[in-house]
């Protein structure tokens, strides 16, 4: 089997395995545009692609390989390209986008033992929003801590669901979705970064391990209730290796447990 045919065949089998995913991070639309996509583990990769949903459709965006490089469909030529493709950052850097570039991709990464995937959303520009940080809900932290976040519940009544988001200026990334009746489910790049516990308590904690400077941003905690009520929490975490300071105030330490 030559290797267009293999690509074919991997794609085919990734198409119909990505249904159904939520999303793992959602993109602002901007003429210059990334679309993020880290491999976060240690195996060694055969392949990646990027494919976009079309319709009931999918096309194939771009492809890397180890051996045989770099292809890109001809019309994404000439405003598509890899960022740094021999490494594990495969991610995909869009110029003169336009509305037609909205809508769901693909970054599917196949290793020895399977296919990691993540699922992202560009959005028109102006849906996009940053929500302000309270005055008080700042902490500065080291590069190799582990930190918790803490998400206290301030409504009566039994909470359905939670998410945790991490939200940079032009993305918002999906840490982790708490369901009651379902469990939970990791957004692709924190699999193995971040550890919560579901069980119905009267807070929604989150331990991001390890952290380094990729994991400073804006972090939002939003929770349902059975009832209908929605409430959302928000902080934010600066990474830095200068000298850590305490905010002093709701709590806050600069070490390694936040409270939201």
């Amino acid at each position: 089997m030559d290797y267009l045919a293999r690509l074919l065949l991997i794609l085919h089998f990734y198409e119909t395995t990505v249904e159904g995913r939520f999303v793992d991070s959602t993109v602002k639309l901007t003429s210059n545009m990334n679309l993020e996509c880290i491999y976060p583990k240690t195996a060694n990769i055969t392949q990646m692609s990027w494919v976009k949903s079309i319709a009931t459709d999918k096309e194939t965006i771009a492809v890397f390989h180890p051996r045989y490089g770099v292809y890109i469909q001809d019309q994404y030529k000439d405003r598509v390209r890899f960022i740094n493709a021999s490494s594990k950052g495969k991610s995909l850097n869009f110029i003169k986008t336009t509305e037609a570039d909205m809508g769901f991709y693909f970054c599917s990464i196949t290793f020895a033992d399977g296919i990691w995937e993540k699922v992202i959303q560009v959005i028109p520009s102006d849906s996009f929003k940053v929500p302000p940080v309270p005055p008080a809900n700042h902490v500065i932290t080291e590069p190799g801590e582990n930190v918790t976040l803490r998400c206290p519940f301030r409504v009566g009544g039994l909470v359905q669901q939670v998410t945790w988001e991490r939200i940079k200026v032009d993305r918002r990334d999906t840490v982790v979705l708490c369901n009651l009746s379902e469990g939970k489910t990791y957004g692709s790049d924190y699999q193995e970064h971040a550890i919560i516990d579901c069980a119905p308590q009267k807070s929604s904690i989150l331990v991001l391990q390890n952290v380094s400077a990729y994991d400073s941003g804006i972090y939002r905690c939003h929770y349902s209730l059975t009832n209908g009520a929605n409430k959302t929490h928000v902080m934010s975490l600066t990474v830095t290796s200068g000298k850590l300071r305490s905010d002093g105030a709701d709590g806050f330490t600069s070490g390694n447990s936040v409270n939201c």
